[in-house]
């Protein structure tokens, strides 16, 4: 039967190809990789602290360097900046899995900003 293959290595390949990619998408792990769930949890600190450097008023208060901003939020996490750094590469490298990381950061800072405007004092009195 394999007589009749022209090339039996290209099946194969293409059986080892389609078993890599599948493994591609259960995502990334390692102990040089920082756990998904603590990555959203990072990134959302690091959008929120942005916010705050982001005012005119911080830049003119504070003369800091944005290494100085985020290393407290990688030592409060207890991650490297190393392991942000190789685990952000890699997750540049596999755009849908980035994506799904998002997903979360932007449903949690959602999440907060709702409660935060919850919490907010109504402008109209009450009768």
């Amino acid at each position: 039967m394999y007589d009749r293959l022209p090339y039996p290595g290209i099946l194969i390949l293409l059986l080892v190809l389609t078993f890599t990619a599948c493994q591609k998408n259960k995502g990334i792990t390692g102990d040089e990789f920082i756990e998904r769930d603590v990555l959203v949890d990072v990134l959302v600190d690091i959008h929120l602290m942005d916010g705050v450097t982001q005012d005119r008023k911080f830049g003119r208060k504070y003369d800091v360097d944005s290494l100085d901003i985020f290393t407290p939020i990688l030592e409060k996490h207890q991650v490297t900046k190393q392991m942000f750094d190789t685990t952000m590469f890699v997750y540049s490298r596999n755009p849908e899995l980035l994506d799904k990381v998002y997903n979360d950061v932007l449903i949690k800072l959602n999440v907060m900003l709702d409660e935060n405007n919850k919490e907010e004092p109504s402008s109209t009195p009450e009768l």
